[in-house]
């Protein structure tokens, strides 16, 4: 009984960060091919994404010290994992590498959209700052452009 409700709330957790991990993957795309117009709703799916992933990380916190205090272990997966019996242990190991990988896997995401996001930020400075030193659109319109 306990050991399958610990394994529903990792797997909820993992599910939620692969939800996040997924909307990242798109942000990053979606910033790489120049589509701006989707990063306004990619950014308020990515705040449902992220909230959907505080909520179970809560609700498996929760879970876990409740389940560590009746089997008087500390609340950690390995811990409670021990403390049950070899199906149990495997179960919950499982499920806890399953979580595990979502976390590394959404961690190598949001790390390569940081670094497209500062490319884009510093790229967008420079340009800004060429803009104001050939004074912005002052010196550009007392050019004869009719060839």
């Amino acid at each position: 009984m306990w050991s399958s409700q610990l394994i529903d709330v990792v797997e909820r957790q993992a599910e939620a960060i692969r939800r996040v991990l997924s909307v990242v993957v798109k942000q990053r795309e979606a910033l790489k091919e120049g589509r701006l117009e989707l990063l306004k709703d990619l950014l308020r799916e990515m705040d449902q994404a992220h909230q959907d992933a505080i909520t179970a990380e809560s609700l498996r916190l929760q879970v876990v010290r409740k389940i560590a205090e009746s089997r008087n272990c500390s609340p950690t997966l390995n811990d409670l994992a021990a403390s049950g019996t070899s199906e149990e242990s495997e179960a919950i190991l499982e499920a806890g590498e399953k979580l595990r990988a979502a976390v590394e896997s959404a961690q190598s995401e949001m790390a390569l959209l940081n670094s497209l996001v500062e490319e884009n930020r510093a790229l967008n400075e420079m340009l800004i700052s060429e803009w104001r030193r050939l004074g912005g659109n002052q010196s550009l319109s007392s050019l004869d452009l009719k060839g």
